[in-house]
């Protein structure tokens, strides 16, 4: 059913991280609560209460496209136009971000005692800026906002991605293209921000974080996560141990300034050291698991489309910096800045990947009665959601090709530029806009642009069929293939002999 505005859903605030508990709510099956008539409306779910809860189990956030979503209990409501955005956005207080994540980040992290009060206090009213919460958050936006901070994080990211991918030069390799994603976009950014002692080196970190990423739905809503989701919990536990090392040895000392001003906040609150361990595992979510699926769909994108790997060569071949070795070998070196700033073809795919395959939805807490751009009014003590996909897949909004992979939508001038305003937001916005936009932009362009210069990719089996995609757990923000693609990569054609070096 298609639906416009803003759509209440009705669920209760204290039930919505476990969302698929339901069973207390049976009791109260027959009991709907009576909707205000300036709220706004509600579709009737076709199996009440339970289906709700399966449908967002199977199809994470991308299930809040299709419907609003009424169950007994307290209320949700779902946003899905560019103008109510907005005014959510302009109203931080009333609709609180903080709530939401503190509770998602308690239970991930496990924390008890003293970690979970300071998780919990000051999270809104007067002295929330004193609060923990919002404390991380600014020392987050300020160390990776454009300036110093960020350009060391980003040169060491790109120094990482220049070895890794340069290390694939001049011979055939057969990768798991999904897998190559995850470990190289993993090792680069978590050395940038983690330093020489950066736990993921340890295999079993790594993989025990990738586990605990993939079952972080089910970690959400179980009571007993030994019990109900094994793999997921002993991968939790396994990062969580690596980063338990890493601050009782004092590693974040030789880190960014992101891992040690973390670290300063959350002693400042009195945090013990196991569980500042803990609580980063659950922030490196936010690193790592939406830019690796990105590169995925990146590279599926430009590798599918017809014409297109062409047009993005005959871009990238103009900043190529050439040279000749001493051996008399080709020397071709692309600086990550040029690729940032002069090639807008390759900016646009990105961006159009980004509008296909984002599934991210923001959770905010509604602190007061308030009345939205002078339409609906939501109640205080609710949950609004609002997911980025909705406003992406709007044909009103982008058109009628809106399924249809077309970067030319985001390429000013061009006949099929159309990008509505506040309609693309795929790196949420208001308070839970991303801190690492900047940092994630810079590695997937200077990464893809590398791989587009210098590599041929093909799938070793047939032809670039379309992977199927979902929205893995309630957390996820980009969507994940449903199976990984195993690709042939071997240098460009005509580059054979050349020697590539991808510079900051």
């Amino acid at each position: 059913m298609e639906t416009v505005g803003l759509n209440i859903t009705l669920l209760s605030l204290k039930t919505w991280i476990a969302i698929a508990v339901v069973a207390f709510a049976l009791a109260r099956f027959v009991l709907w609560p009576s909707a205000d008539p300036k709220e706004p409306f509600y579709v009737p779910a076709r199996l009440p209460l339970l289906g709700h809860a399966i449908n967002i189990y199977n199809k994470g956030s991308r299930y809040f496209v299709e419907i609003g979503l009424p169950v007994p209990g307290g209320r949700v409501y779902v946003v899905n136009t560019p103008e109510l955005l907005t005014s959510v956005d302009r109203n931080p207080k009333a609709i609180a971000f903080g709530p939401i994540a503190a509770m998602v980040i308690e239970r991930l992290s496990g924390s008890k005692g003293r970690a979970a009060s300071a998780l919990r206090e000051d999270v809104t009213g007067p002295n929330s800026a004193n609060g923990y919460m919002n404390a991380v958050l600014k020392q987050i936006h300020h160390t990776l906002a454009p300036g110093p901070l960020l350009e060391k994080v980003t040169d060491a990211v790109i120094t990482d991605l220049n070895d890794s991918i340069g290390g694939l030069q001049r011979k055939e390799t057969t990768i798991h293209l999904l897998e190559w994603f995850r470990h190289n976009f993993s090792m680069s950014s978590t050395n940038a921000i983690y330093g020489p002692k950066n736990p993921f080196k340890d295999p079993k970190v790594e993989n025990g974080f990738w586990e605990f990423d993939y079952a972080v739905s089910n970690l959400l809503i179980t009571p007993k996560a030994s019990w109900t989701t094994p793999q997921g919990d002993k991968g939790r536990s396994d990062a969580w141990n690596g980063f338990i090392d890493y601050f009782r040895q004092e590693g974040h000392n030789e880190g960014s300034e992101l891992a040690k001003q973390r670290y300063e906040v959350a002693i400042a609150k009195g945090i013990p050291i196991d569980d500042i361990g803990r609580l980063e595992v659950t922030m490196i979510i936010g690193v790592l698991t939406n830019t690796v699926p990105a590169g995925f769909w990146m590279a599926y994108y430009i590798w599918s489309t017809p014409g297109l790997l062409d047009e993005l060569r005959g871009e990238l071949d103009k900043i190529i910096i050439r040279e000749t070795q001493t051996d008399g070998r080709p020397k071709l070196t692309l600086r990550s800045a040029d690729v940032k700033q002069e090639c807008p073809l390759l900016y646009a795919t990105m961006q159009e990947t980004l509008r296909m395959r984002t599934c991210g939805i923001s959770s905010r807490i509604v602190t007061e009665d308030i009345v939205l751009n002078d339409q609906y009014l939501v109640k205080k003590d609710s949950v609004m959601e609002l997911p980025n996909n909705i406003i992406h897949s709007a044909e009103d909004l982008w058109g009628p090709t809106v399924r249809q992979f077309n970067n030319k939508r985001f390429i000013k001038g061009h006949p099929d530029y159309r990008v509505p305003k506040n309609g693309f937001r795929p790196f949420g916005g208001g308070v839970s806009l991303c801190a690492g936009r900047h940092q994630a932009t810079s590695q997937l362009l200077s990464a893809l642009g590398f791989l587009v210069a210098a590599f041929d990719i093909s799938p070793t089996k047939g032809a670039w069929d379309f992977p199927g995609a979902h929205g893995h757990t309630i957390a996820a923000a980009m969507d994940s293939p449903d199976h990984d693609v195993q690709v042939k990569l071997q240098p460009r054609q005509g580059y054979e002999d050349a020697v590539w070096t991808l510079k900051p």
